[in-house]
């Protein structure tokens, strides 16, 4: 997600309990999986057909989706994956790209023989699960994607000014408590934060995250969530539901950008029922 700000972000996670790390859900399996040179970590959930969940920046699947992993994990297999450097995963010496978490998560869910599965993203990774079904629609059934967005939006000298900010300054602009919830479980501890920050800063810098052509490459269902006064814009979000060939548009009222723990209780049952429903492309085949 990039045009965040930061001490918006804060307000609104700290609202929400961002510092609190899934409870009451035991994973059915735990561990790192290697793929494309990178470790990325997978917790797994319930039985059923699979659902693959992918967190947003400077976030975990844990603290993500916890009010998703109760509700699903009773008739599906939920999926839960760090992208490399976020939560237990190591990081790389490379910058963070959303074509290489894309690309990370085909190699993943290849490597797990879970496609085609259903995907969820959050965020960013919303970002990367649009990117995910461009690139590769024999592992994408079905999309949710909350709070992405397709550009940063930023004049050229504001995205320079950006990548050029010392990692230790980009660190002071989020609460302590993200620091803390990633010295908790990161394998690199707290010396590692800062690089992890600015990383992820220079990321929401990306100028173009997908484009109106990728848009229509995507041909599995799309739903793409957003709450009203989301920190993306309706009209953005509008955007990418009339770039699909197959999307359904959901705006949830009174709602920032935190759509899967301020409206759980509303989403969760919506996308099951879009998840559940007939394949709208069938007729076309």
């Amino acid at each position: 997600m990039l045009r965040l700000v930061p001490v918006a972000l804060a307000s609104t996670c700290g609202l929400l309990g961002w510092a609190v790390l899934a409870e009451g859900a035991t994973p059915r399996t735990s561990g790192l999986h290697e793929v494309r040179g990178v470790k990325l970590y997978v917790e797994t959930f319930g039985s059923g057909p699979p659902i693959v969940f992918l967190h947003g920046g400077l976030h975990c699947f844990d603290n993500s989706f916890p009010r998703q992993v109760d509700y699903f994990a009773t008739f599906r297999t939920v999926v839960g994956i760090d992208q490399r450097g976020n939560g237990h995963s190591p990081d790389t010496a490379q910058p963070f790209s959303y074509q290489e978490m894309a690309d990370d998560t085909a190699a993943l869910i290849q490597q797990l023989g879970l496609g085609p599965t259903d995907v969820v993203g959050h965020s960013d990774g919303g970002d990367i699960g649009l990117l995910l079904a461009r690139d590769h629609p024999e592992l994408v059934r079905r999309l949710v994607v909350s709070g992405a967005n397709l550009r940063s939006g930023e004049p050229p000298d504001e995205t320079a000014r950006r990548l050029a900010e010392p990692p230790e300054e980009v660190a002071q602009r989020f609460p302590v408590r993200y620091e803390d919830d990633y010295a908790r479980i990161s394998p690199h501890g707290r010396e590692h934060w800062p690089i992890v920050a600015a990383k992820t800063w220079a990321l929401w810098a990306t100028p173009v995250v997908i484009n109106a052509e990728g848009l229509k490459k995507i041909a599995a269902p799309v739903l793409v969530v957003a709450g009203d006064h989301d920190f993306i814009s309706i009209e953005e979000t509008t955007e990418i539901f009339r770039g699909l060939p197959h999307g359904q548009l959901l705006i949830l009222p009174a709602t920032g950008h935190g759509t899967f723990k301020e409206r759980a209780s509303v989403l969760n049952p919506m996308m099951r029922a879009f998840l559940e429903s007939p394949d709208p492309t069938a007729t076309e085949r």
